[in-house]
């Protein structure tokens, strides 16, 4: 069931804590509320990737190979909160959510783009919209310009809209609770980690 705009707010006040959303800072409540969401904005973090430095990424090398290959894959830019990143048509950016959220066991989530920024090209994950129970941490959008011409976004834009869903029993093991939360309690944007799966060969 997905949870309207009063079932979030209870949520986000609730006085048992295994039942509490987090979902801060809520900087303008009034224009961030939708009927069955809420939207949450760019934060100051970009990463770039750098693919003059690699011909292909090779899941076929070992954790640390594949570790060191990927963490210089992408170039971290922190923004100023005016300053503007231009993401040029058919580029690729990761970039995270202003808000950090907290998950319990009892919810999942789903983070979308908005329409008005949809219609202009900007597409605000490749697969990753679905955020697991116990999760907590800020969101990383896998941003794509699949328009014509470049789109300049900075800190501060609400370009995503996150609703929730009550799950009909909580997560027996929620996300903060596994062996592998590889991206748990982040706190700015987050490159892939794909070398803690377990099926990339070892040393």
């Amino acid at each position: 069931m997905i949870l309207c705009e009063s079932e979030i707010a209870e949520a986000l006040v609730s006085e048992r804590e295994e039942d509490r959303l987090v979902v801060t800072p809520l900087i303008d409540p009034r224009h961030q509320f939708g009927p069955a969401s809420i939207d949450v904005r760019l934060g100051t973090d970009f990463a770039i990737l750098e693919t003059g430095k690699f011909s292909h990424i090779s899941t076929q090398e070992t954790r640390k190979q594949l570790r060191h290959q990927l963490e210089h894959y992408v170039k971290k830019v922190r923004l100023e909160p005016n300053e503007i990143f231009y993401l040029h048509p058919g580029d690729f950016a990761l970039a995270s959510t202003l808000e950090y959220l907290q998950l319990p066991p009892s919810l999942a989530a789903r983070i979308e783009g908005r329409s008005s920024w949809g219609r202009l090209g900007l597409i605000v994950h490749a697969t990753a919209g679905y955020i697991d129970p116990g999760f907590s941490g800020v969101i990383t959008y896998e941003l794509t310009n699949a328009g014509k011409v470049p789109i300049g976004l900075k800190p501060g834009l609400r370009i995503g809209q996150i609703c929730f869903v009550r799950m009909s029993r909580a997560a027996a093991v929620p996300y903060g609770a596994k062996a592998t939360k590889k991206y748990q309690w982040a706190t700015g944007v987050q490159g892939s980690r794909i070398y803690q799966d377990p099926e990339i060969l070892d040393e």
